[in-house]
């Protein structure tokens, strides 16, 4: 087609200007490689060195007096939590060094075994000398072990995931529980003032909760009879007590918040929740 075009005097002449039309389909661009987040490539990366590069400088070395610290605060806020029968069959998801699980063990839980898909948290429980460690995917674990389970943790595990694998996941729970099981959860705890600093304390943290989401997700995915408990600081000695006392105080001063905001009276407040659900409604 043609086009008019100023002549150099100011006058005007017709120019013919000939368009070229470009197929969208040819046009190139550079390969450029953008990282998928939402792939688990990448979370597997942290996985690998899920210790040293986040746990180690929290909580310091993996040892037996690690072991044994852990074991108080689970004497103190945990017992209750599994049956009286010792040969209950308890899956902790997720064990990471395996404290929880020694700790099951030393108390007489002899079918007490744990999964992690970190392989650097599998060989640190090992060298602690934890027993019936695995590394595996949950999903895949518990697909071939139906109802086979009284007791499954799920200590610090959900945050990890997107909300589609989370419901995945309690389905998962679910048909591998014998009737009358229970699910234990540990989620950060969107209802504590602090909430933040554990939801994103790790990269690889998708969400936080509260008791009414975790009530929300049970109830689609099959669980009842939901019950939460603090994760708080625990008196495990005279050098805690300055700590617990003051925590005490605290705890107050947010519950009297909720309260007054929502007319609700018991709220946890801890960072963590720790939630107990049933199998069936």
């Amino acid at each position: 087609m043609g086009a008019i075009a100023s002549g150099p005097n100011g006058s005007t002449a017709r120019r013919r200007v000939n368009f070229v039309t470009v197929d969208a389909s040819e046009m190139t661009t550079p390969d450029v490689k953008t990282p998928d987040l939402t792939r688990p490539d990448y979370k597997q990366r942290f996985y690998e060195r899920y210790y040293s590069s986040h746990v180690a400088g929290r909580d310091g070395s993996a040892s037996a007096r690690m072991l044994q610290g852990r074991a108080r605060i689970y004497d103190a806020g945990w017992t209750l939590l599994f049956p009286p029968d010792r040969s209950a069959a308890i899956l902790d998801v997720g064990c990471g060094p395996g404290d929880l699980l020694w700790w099951l063990q030393r108390r007489g839980y002899a079918d007490a075994h744990g999964i992690d898909i970190s392989p650097e948290q599998i060989r640190i429980a090992r060298a602690l000398g934890v027993a019936a460690v695995e590394e595996a995917d949950l999903r895949s674990y518990l697909a071939t072990r139906p109802a086979q389970f009284d007791r499954l943790i799920l200590r610090d595990v959900l945050e990890h995931l997107t909300r589609d694998v989370a419901i995945e996941t309690l389905d998962s729970c679910r048909a591998a529980l014998r009737s009358g099981g229970r699910l234990i959860v540990q989620v950060p705890n969107a209802e504590s003032p602090l909430w933040g600093r554990i939801r994103y304390g790790d990269v690889t943290h998708e969400m936080a909760f509260t008791e009414s989401s975790l009530r929300q997700i049970f109830a689609v995915t099959g669980f009842g009879q939901v019950e939460f408990h603090p994760a708080g600081p625990v008196l495990r000695g005279p050098r805690d007590l300055p700590r617990h006392l003051l925590w005490k105080c605290v705890e107050v001063g947010y519950k009297l918040l909720v309260f007054a905001e929502t007319g609700r009276a018991g709220a946890v407040v801890t960072e963590s929740i720790i939630a107990v659900a049933a199998t069936g409604a």
